[in-house]
């Protein structure tokens, strides 16, 4: 993706080089079934099903800072059920597959900011020998969970992640991508409208490109995996 000055300030990752087809579609449904048994085995406050990305349930995990927080530490979830879903969550093999290759797309298309986002955690832990990543190896600090059923957003910036940095964006579920779950930015010379299929992965500069969602058909269901890095762990 470039933008009108052909600057280049995103990939649209698609899904592996070889994998697609039946192999990648099958990563896909197990992703997907593993975030609606995670939905199934948790309970959300308000606050995590209505907020300014939409009206869907969402749940963070990881490494942060910010947001009230006077150190660098892992994001709570309340709750020793919900703790649990998610830590059978991550350790999903689909869901970690996901993870390894948006890692390698960041990697291969923005190699110095992969390597900032990496060291910045090698650092932290060496730091905090407590912190833990949620996937080992992944560059990023955090982890969203968009467990909808509906999951789609309204025009937004996600300020608190790194300025200049990348999060990934992966859609999961079962919905006609030609009707709806498109990814929309709204920057004036960048205005796109992009088809975005389960299983397919975006990576952009979320907090500077404003973008949204295309809402899906009433009777599908569409989650999404955010991955990310708040720009305080880089301040801290």
């Amino acid at each position: 993706l470039v933008d009108a000055e052909d600057r280049i300030f995103g990939v649209l990752g698609g899904v592996p080089l070889g994998s697609a087809g039946p192999d990648w579609e099958n990563v896909a449904t197990q992703a997907a079934v593993a975030i609606k048994a995670c939905f199934d085995a948790s309970t959300f406050a308000v606050k995590e099903q209505v907020h300014r990305r939409g009206m869907f349930s969402a749940r963070d995990t990881g490494i942060g800072y910010g947001g009230g927080r006077q150190v660098v530490g892992m994001m709570k979830i309340s709750g020793k059920k919900n703790a649990a879903a998610m830590k059978q969550l991550l350790c999903n093999p689909a869901i970690q597959r996901i993870v390894g290759f948006t890692n390698s797309l960041f990697k291969a298309f923005s190699n110095q900011r992969y390597s900032e986002y990496s060291d910045l955690l090698d650092d932290l832990e060496r730091q905090h020998p407590k912190l833990k990543r949620n996937i080992p190896k992944t560059a990023f600090a955090g982890l969203t969970v968009n467990m909808g059923p509906q999951s789609f957003s309204p025009p937004h910036l996600d300020q608190g992640n790194s300025i200049n940095g990348w999060c990934t964006s992966t859609a999961l579920g079962s919905f006609n991508a030609d009707k709806g779950g498109h990814i929309v930015f709204w920057n004036r010379g960048v205005r796109l409208i992009i088809r975005f299929p389960s299983g397919s992965t975006v990576l952009f500069p979320s907090g500077q490109v404003v973008h949204s969602n295309i809402p899906i058909q009433p009777h599908e269901h569409r989650y999404s995996l955010i991955q990310y890095t708040a720009g305080a762990l880089f301040r801290w």
